[in-house]
């Protein structure tokens, strides 16, 4: 059974803008990458992930997803937001076979393999899996089967009870994980200074 991991992702140098305020344009670039870098070591390591695929926006980022061995996806033209570009996305890997697909927000530097066995085992017994941020709000992670199942609401900061509501109205079986490797993504400067402290 065929399960394609999904990174979404912008261009290194329009990244984490919130960082502003503590990191020059070069320095957020190199950490986005450095970030992105670490989370598809964690997805190549996973044995529950065949495939890994990224959308970006950036040529670069594109450019460099598909140095390093990976399925690079432009986003649509036109698309209005994070959640119609991840699912684009996601009809493109469920028309190369995907059967299970792991969306996998691309800043998160706690990630293990731990947690995508976590994640995938409990995709088992539902149709989605969601793991939330540390505020319990946005979302980290989505594991999905088939890949289309359930219409992305990322991008939204409340985009975990979008998510819940409208696999509600869909019928869908949904199990919510709380992991504290997933849960830790880079966002603000108070997160960056938990991170230079590890």
């Amino acid at each position: 059974m065929s399960t394609w991991a999904l990174i979404p992702i912008k261009g290194f140098d329009h990244a984490k803008s919130r960082l502003s305020e503590v990191l020059g344009p070069e320095e957020r670039a190199r950490l986005a990458r450095e970030l992105f870098e670490h989370v598809v070591s964690i997805l190549r390591q996973a044995p529950e992930v065949d495939e890994i695929a990224v959308i970006s926006d950036s040529d670069e980022t594109r450019e460099h997803a598909e140095r390093l061995g990976l399925l690079p996806l432009t986003d649509p033209p036109g698309a209005p937001g994070l959640a119609s570009v991840v699912d684009d996305a996601l009809g493109d890997l469920a028309n190369r076979g995907a059967e299970k697909a792991v969306v996998c927000m691309s800043d998160l530097p706690e990630l293990t393999c731990e947690d995508i066995a976590d994640v995938m085992r409990a995709l088992k017994e539902t149709d989605v899996v969601l793991v939330p941020d540390r505020l319990g709000e946005g979302t980290n992670v989505i594991a999905l089967a088939p890949p289309t199942v359930l219409p992305s609401c990322l991008g939204h900061e409340d985009s975990l009870r979008r998510h819940l509501l409208r696999a509600e109205e869909l019928g869908l079986t949904v199990s919510v994980q709380l992991s504290s490797g997933i849960a830790f993504d880079i966002d603000d400067p108070g997160d960056l200074a938990r991170l230079r402290e590890r």
